[in-house]
């Protein structure tokens, strides 16, 4: 059993992550993009939130449903309390066996580096920010048009700002609670259907919340640092919210739309000198890899069958493959008495089964036999023979 919460989260959310990979190729062709980016989140969330800690409580719900169906929990645990990871607390001190100081120095240590890796995206972005925000000006009045008509489709009703600047070369989005529409400053007028349809895939991105869970794969990265797949988990992360825009932008267009749309897209990729520079940023070519834009057109070609059925068949059974993974975790254990603070060795427990409810004798003259039941008897000298 693992001892550790932060090592039982990591290959929980792994867990959880690698079924996604395993499971694409046939989600490609059954599977929204939609279901692909929640199983990301799912997996996000495995990663961040501390589930092992609920371990005992699930088991005892799972107890208590079946309780009354045959099945029954063993109260007795026996077994050994490990004195390489103890913390004994007195009136007046406080000893660290040797297992728990050398926890303690690793836990240290990755707290300093997810500070720094923390710190140093947040240098970044206010750096970016500060640079998007140079020199830009408000957009034309045709502009303008455009996109409060494309807000209004695309059902967005707080406020979004809508920004110009010279040193943004393609369209993106910025911001989680103030929301920022950053575009290029166009020399040349731009086609109003392309212009629409950079409008739409970034408003979709801010209706998503796409930035929002882009910063939560950064604290993933920041916490598991030490796990490689969290890198390429964010990685997937950026590409699926990426395609998943491009699928409602061209729901319901042909293959002429289709065919433009994916010519805008490589357009703006070759224009964009800063794309994959920055993570804060969501944008319709904010990438640098050509495997990245052939996924998204090769995405808008393709006709899924969705299995909705299916769909919700597969996402209980990875989640329950994620659950069952927390269960690797045992929570410490705390003994409470007189105790010598010598922290060597080990030392038996033995936890007994609660009291039961009913202290009563069914009656002065009983006899039970192996299956349970009861027989009453008669006080009596006369002498009679059982057979069971």
């Amino acid at each position: 059993m693992v001892p550790n919460l932060l090592f039982t989260m990591s290959l929980a959310g792994s867990t959880v992550f690698l079924l996604y990979i395993l499971a694409y190729p046939f989600a490609k062709k059954y599977f929204s993009l939609k279901w692909r980016y929640g199983i990301l989140k799912i997996a996000a969330a495995f990663y961040l939130l501390p589930v092992p800690v609920y371990k005992y409580l699930i088991i005892d719900v799972i107890y208590r449903f079946f309780r009354g169906r045959g099945w029954e929990n063993n109260r007795r645990i026996s077994g050994m309390i490990d004195m390489e990871y103890i913390i004994i607390i007195g009136r007046d001190f406080v000893e660290f066996s040797s297992g728990v100081s050398r926890m303690l120095l690793v836990v240290l240590l990755s707290g300093i580096i997810s500070f720094a890796i923390i710190q140093r995206r947040m240098i970044r972005y206010w750096k970016w920010k500060r640079v998007r925000s140079v020199n830009s000006e408000k957009p034309s009045d045709r502009e303008q048009e455009l996109f409060t008509k494309v807000k209004k489709e695309t059902g967005i009703k707080k406020d979004v700002k809508f920004i110009c600047s010279e040193y943004c070369r393609s369209p993106m989005a910025s911001g989680i609670l103030s929301p920022v529409l950053i575009f290029p400053i166009w020399r040349d007028r731009m086609e109003a259907d392309k212009y629409e349809y950079m409008l739409r895939h970034e408003l979709v991105h801010i209706k998503h919340h796409d930035l929002f869970i882009k910063y939560i794969g950064l604290l993933v990265i920041s916490v598991h640092w030490y796990n490689p797949l969290v890198y390429v988990m964010f990685h997937e992360i950026s590409v699926i919210s990426e395609m998943y825009c491009d699928s409602i932008v061209i729901s319901g267009k042909g293959e002429e739309e289709r065919r433009k749309y994916s010519s805008l897209i490589l357009t703006l990729a070759t224009r964009n000198e800063y794309a994959g520079k920055e993570k804060f940023f969501v944008g319709m070519a904010d990438s640098r890899s050509k495997n990245v834009y052939k996924r998204r057109v090769l995405e808008m070609k393709r006709h899924t069958q969705h299995k909705a059925v299916l769909s919700v068949i597969m996402t209980v059974m990875i989640g329950m493959a994620g659950v069952v993974t927390t269960f690797a975790y045992d929570s410490p254990n705390t003994v409470s008495g007189l105790v010598d603070h010598d922290v060597g060795g080990d030392a038996i427990f033995i936890i007994e089964p609660e009291e039961a409810g009913n202290t009563e004798l069914p009656s002065d003259h009983f006899f039970a036999d192996d299956s349970g039941i009861i027989i009453e008897g008669k006080e009596s000298n006369e002498k009679k023979l059982w057979f069971n």
